[in-house]
């Protein structure tokens, strides 16, 4: 078990129009086991202005990871055609409820 938080990466790289292509052509780990605040560095310039786009889940109740779409956007890559999604994965022991106040402060609606 995890005590930490940790960060994924995907990477999806330029291909022909007529490819189908929807796996990721990167995978991996950008932080392992860290304390909120250095995931969430790892994920926005600043950890409060980090807005994930979704959770694993909904409605949300108690979520595993949130994503976090176009990570590299106005970078040079970025303009390449290389697009970077991040995850922000949550220990197993935080509770529900601190899951989902998590949830809200990275901008996602609870019920």
């Amino acid at each position: 078990m995890s005590k930490g938080f940790s960060v994924t990466f995907e990477r999806f790289l330029p291909h022909d129009d007529d490819e189908d292509i929807c796996e990721a052509d990167e995978i991996g780990f950008v932080v392992e086991n860290v304390n909120l605040r250095d995931a969430l560095l790892h994920v926005a310039d600043l950890p409060y202005y980090a807005r994930a786009t979704e959770a694993d889940e909904w409605p949300i109740q108690s979520p595993r990871w949130f994503r976090f779409d176009d990570w590299n956007n106005g970078t040079h890559e970025y303009f390449q055609g290389i697009t970077e999604v991040r995850s922000l994965h949550v220990p197993e022991h935080i509770t529900p409820a601190s899951r989902r106040r998590l949830a809200r402060f990275l901008g996602l609606k609870t019920e």
